[in-house]
């Protein structure tokens, strides 16, 4: 674990540009929604960046792979002994330190909005939590399909992933929420009214975190068998 630790924090500093702006961008919104507080404003706020930070993961993770073949960085890596799959968590790890601290400010402002306000803010830590977990659970899944396929082939097969559920609720079937936690977490998210959310939210957190562990080990069991010494197109 300390490997994909450090592999990890490797990563995330030379996203440093992202997460500048990502911080500006968050601070500034939230002094925009304090100027005029109410529960659906918090919770508009809540729910449109919630879409952000899957975004943010999901964006971080595809490209990684190609950006580190491309600067031959993945072979200095592995030349040290470090095992493919720990790589491949310590980009994972990097893409859920990134949505982590996301997911941490966005979290704090809705609360903060909530004091400001003077609106009970009960459930947005436990919504918070969640919201993290499957933000980890999209990014992984983004690692997976960019371990075999072009960065935009990735992004087009990490969004059907997780909007399928929703392509299956409009054409009038009942898909079973349970195999996507993502697309359940906004459903959730539509219906959340700043109350106790109850088991509900736990029960994504932890389908989110069994979809991390599939996708990982997925992702790992492929790019075991990728030639990584021919550089991308």
């Amino acid at each position: 674990m300390r490997v994909i630790l450090l592999l990890g924090i490797n990563f995330l500093r030379t996203q440093w540009i992202a997460l500048a702006v990502m911080t500006a961008y968050i601070a500034s919104i939230g002094g925009v929604f304090r100027s005029h507080v109410h529960p659906a404003d918090v919770l508009f706020f809540l729910r449109w960046h919630a879409g952000y930070a899957v975004f943010l993961a999901t964006m971080m993770a595809i490209p990684a792979l190609q950006m580190e073949r491309k600067t031959r960085r993945i072979l200095a890596v592995l030349s040290k002994g470090i095992h493919r799959w720990q790589y491949i968590g310590g980009l994972l790890c990097g893409c859920a330190m990134a949505a982590g601290l996301f997911c941490l400010m966005v979290g704090g402002i809705a609360a903060w909005l909530c004091q400001q306000g003077g609106i009970a803010a009960h459930g947005l830590a436990t919504v918070t939590l969640a919201l993290f977990s499957i933000c980890v659970a999209a990014a992984a899944t983004a690692l997976f399909f960019a371990t075999f396929l072009h960065p935009l082939l990735a992004a087009a097969a990490t969004s059907v992933v997780l909007a399928l559920p929703f392509a299956i609720e409009a054409a009038g079937r009942k898909p079973l929420w349970e195999l996507f936690p993502v697309a359940r977490m906004f459903h959730f998210l539509l219906a959340f009214e700043l109350r106790a959310p109850g088991i509900e939210v736990w029960e994504i957190a932890a389908l989110a975190l069994g979809q991390v562990a599939v996708f990982w080990t997925a992702a790992a069991l492929v790019f075991a068998r990728r030639d990584v010494t021919i550089s991308p197109e």
